[in-house]
């Protein structure tokens, strides 16, 4: 009987280890297995994890959706105001003036109405650069070549205003001394109402300034630089330059405009203005009301021009200075070389007047002809009865005729060899 009951309780314990084991290896398997608790745990937490993300995507993209709309609705300001696009070349400027950057990171103000024009086509390796002088154009799309006949203008950078004054030019290798000479030295209306002194830069050689010189001087202060006109000025719609005396070939009042246009005719045989007797509003020489070269020029973009933001002038002699210390920088110390001391080569000598722009060797910093083929009238006075014209013509040699020169004649006067040149300031 005792063995009986022995032999038993051994299967059962055998049968319950068994069970043990055959449990034991379910709950394993569904502990661990592919469809595991555990697995099914850590899916649970991925798809969670992705609805979380996917919920704060779809937020994201709702604010943008708001701002967009908050910005161009009646909202008020802008929550991230957008960076406004890059002036490109030839893309004429909408509003009063636009900051334009170049490749090389040189940046220029580029005033209403005009755009900066796009590189030579002819020449691909011209580039136009503020390093190169930049050019601009009063007609959407020109180029460097000039191909839309555009009125084009060059900038000359002023870094430091202190060197904006008048630079004693070069004759035959030698400094002239018409700024230096004790009676009747060169000078202008300069930057002030009030008459000039030697110990101030840019009232050196001045006096009392007029509201166009002072509103001139302001300008060039505040934007570091001002244009000057690439081209001699011409006559629209002539393709040769006369070297006959025809006084009635234009009108001189203002009310016919002067171009700036490469292959045209030098505007010549035009006085600067009035009479050598002291009627001009500067009290120097010259009456700058009538007609000629100052009324003409101030006549190209007049203030009743409301498309182009800029104010013309008669360039003047410190205007010309600083585009020849632009050309080269020893200019204002007295130690110029090259074309600032000797024009060989580079401006038209030939005997024979030309259009303007007449040949890529006669251009530095891409403005034509300031040496050479016409001088030019500047608002620029000398002694009591005389006017400085500039550059030299083509009737004279580079060497001695530079330009840089300084000559004069009286206001009233008008002859085959000289022009003059437009200047703009913002």
């Amino acid at each position: 009987m005792i063995g009986r009951i022995n032999g038993i309780t051994l299967v059962a314990l055998v049968v319950t280890i068994v069970v043990l084991l055959i449990l034991a290896g379910i709950t394993i398997t569904y502990v661990m297995g592919d469809n595991s608790i555990i697995k099914k745990a850590q899916e649970a937490k991925n798809k969670t994890e992705d609805a979380i993300q996917k919920e704060q995507n779809e937020i994201g993209e709702l604010a943008n959706l708001l701002k967009e709309e908050y910005n161009n609705g009646t909202g008020g300001g802008e929550i991230n105001p957008p960076t406004p696009d890059k002036l490109q070349k030839g893309e004429l400027v909408k509003t009063d003036k636009e900051e334009y950057t170049d490749e090389n990171g040189d940046k220029a103000p580029i005033p209403g109405g005009f755009c900066v024009v796009e590189d030579s086509k002819d020449n691909p390796e011209d580039k136009n650069t503020v390093k190169n002088g930049l050019v601009i154009s009063d007609v959407a799309g020109d180029d460097l070549d000039n191909s839309k006949h555009g009125n084009q203008f060059v900038w000359i950078p002023v870094p430091d205003y202190n060197k904006f004054h008048l630079i004693e030019g070069y004759a035959s290798g030698n400094l002239q001394t018409r700024l230096s000479q004790a009676n009747n030295p060169s000078r202008e209306a300069g930057d002030t109402t009030n008459a000039g002194s030697p110990g101030k830069p840019n009232a050196a050689n001045s006096v009392a300034g007029t509201a166009e010189s002072i509103a001139m001087y302001k300008s060039v202060k505040d934007n570091k630089g001002f244009f000057i006109a690439r081209f001699e000025a011409g006559i629209a719609g002539t393709t040769t330059s006369t070297i006959t005396n025809d006084t009635n070939k234009q009108t001189q009042d203002g009310s016919v405009k002067p171009v700036s246009q490469r292959g045209v005719g030098v505007w010549n045989y035009i006085a600067w203005g009035g009479t050598s007797a002291v009627e001009a509003s500067d009290n120097l020489s010259g009456n700058d009301n009538a007609n000629g070269a100052v009324k003409v020029a101030r006549g190209m973009y007049p203030a009743s021009d409301t498309i182009h933001k800029v104010t013309s002038t008669l360039c003047y002699g410190v205007q010309w200075d600083a585009a020849l210390n632009f050309i080269d920088s020893n200019y204002e110390s007295g130690n110029a070389t090259g074309y600032v001391k000797d024009s060989t080569g580079m401006g038209n000598y030939t005997k024979s007047i030309a259009t303007t722009g007449s040949n890529t060797a006669y251009q530095q910093k891409h403005i034509y002809d300031m040496a050479g083929n016409v001088y030019e009238y500047t608002m620029e006075a000398y002694e009591s009865d005389s006017r400085v014209i500039r550059g030299g013509s083509y009737d004279h040699i580079g060497s001695g005729f530079t330009a840089s020169v300084r000559y004069y004649y009286t206001p009233d006067d008008s002859r085959t060899a000289i022009s003059f040149r437009t200047a703009l300031y913002l």
